[in-house]
């Protein structure tokens, strides 16, 4: 019998492993559902690239158009799933459609959180970024001179901070913590970008909370912090973060836990349904973790493909990131969590903070300085820690850490 996979969501991680099994050579029939009107694109450059100018539309597209129909992958655009059936393996969409499978793959991402007070009603200048949609309204109300205010302090909303101020706009950030990149970086990476984001014009607003907000005819005129601080703006961006997809999940009444919770292997609680990318979580050195990050779509993509072919194959996290901020590039190795002490080397123009848990090893965050992000990165996965005397020594050439025992 030939096997009919079926991949529900239009990102990364579904043609990762789409193409994958297909580059295997794995014989079965091969379906996925995109609710967007667009074929798999890249998400990464919306907030960057796209965003500036600098990459056009038919360049965030993952695969061309005709790759789909000569690897006989069956597509269907602005469609949604909306149950699973598993007693008879039937995903029932919203055209009224009906497919059957014999494995599932759901990829169904996150979603944008909104704010509170925009729950009812839709106001016109209130934007989100997630998808290519979102990053063309954004894109439009790019105007030099105008006002933005940007409720988020993490990678997304500094993205975005940084293509507004190109632009000449009037660019606010405000962060809930008492700083930016609370949860995902140090406080010499925050203090670096920061300190960059306010040189080009971004006013930065930290330890701080939005209380309300005004509005004439749906049009959002001014924030009020709960500080009683008052700020007019044109624009309102919210990027306080995503959640995972699991509504489809939870009906079927798999396990959640942070998100779809899958084992080694990407299987759900249903061995004939696997869970990948943003919507995933699993088990990683004793905590649930999950991810929004292309590199882990990518990898449990691949990851689920050769389990349905059969080649038993463990997913092991290899976390990696990447930001730009002006003309500075961040590239993140690992995870900073539960670090214990930070090296910084600055060689030159090349900066780097290293993050030890104890004596070991855990992240690098490095900018403007690819080879201490690759080295890093090594380092990290093949489970070796220089000695923090080493890194601070800045005369030591940075490659040759793999070799030291």
């Amino acid at each position: 019998m030939t096997e009919k996979i079926v991949i529900i969501g239009g990102g990364q991680t579904s043609i990762s492993c789409a193409s994958q099994l297909r580059s295997i050579g794995f014989d079965c029939e091969i379906s996925i559902i995109c609710e967007e009107n667009s074929y798999p694109y890249q998400r990464p450059p919306l907030s960057k690239k796209f965003l500036t100018g600098h990459i056009l539309e038919d360049r965030l597209l993952l695969k061309k158009k005709d790759y789909y129909k000569s690897n006989n992958i069956q597509v269907f655009l602005s469609n949604r799933a909306i149950k699973i059936d598993r007693e008879n393996k039937k995903i029932h969409l919203q055209n009224e459609q009906i497919i059957d499978y014999t494995k599932l793959v759901i990829a169904t991402g996150s979603r944008a959180k909104k704010l509170p007070f925009d729950q009812k009603e839709s106001y016109s200048n209130i934007f989100y970024l997630r998808n290519l949609h979102d990053a063309k309204n954004l894109k439009n109300i790019l105007i030099r001179g105008k006002k933005i205010l940007i409720i988020g302090g993490g990678y997304l909303g500094l993205e975005v901070a940084s293509a507004c101020s190109s632009f000449g706009m009037n660019t606010i950030v405000i962060e809930g913590a008492d700083r930016i990149l609370k949860r995902v970086a140090g406080e010499p990476t925050a203090a670096h970008l920061k300190q960059i984001l306010s040189t080009n014009g971004v006013d930065i607003i930290e330890n701080e909370l939005v209380k309300k907000i005004n509005n004439n005819d749906n049009i959002v005129s001014s924030v009020e912090l709960v500080s009683g601080k008052l700020i007019g703006l044109d624009n309102l961006l919210v990027a306080a973060g995503g959640y995972p997809v699991v509504d489809l999940a939870k009906e079927a009444k798999l396990q959640i836990e942070k998100g779809i919770k899958v084992n080694e292997r990407l299987e759900t609680s249903d061995p004939s349904i696997y869970a990948a990318g943003d919507c995933a979580s699993f088990n990683h050195n004793g905590e649930v973790l999950r991810l929004e990050s292309v590199g882990n779509a990518i990898d449990q993509g691949q990851t689920v493909a050769l389990n349905i072919a059969g080649k038993k194959t463990t997913y092991n996290a290899k976390p990696w990131f990447w930001t730009e901020q002006f003309d500075q590039k961040l590239q993140i190795a690992g995870l900073c969590n539960g670090f214990t002490e930070i090296i910084e080397r600055k060689v030159r123009d090349k900066l780097s903070f290293w993050y030890y848990k104890n004596e070991t090893l855990i992240a690098v965050d490095a900018f403007n300085d690819p080879q201490s992000y690759m080295i890093g990165k090594r380092l990290i996965e093949e489970k070796k820690s220089p000695s923090k005397e080493t890194l601070r020594d800045i005369n030591f050439e940075i490659k040759d850490a793999v070799n030291l025992k």
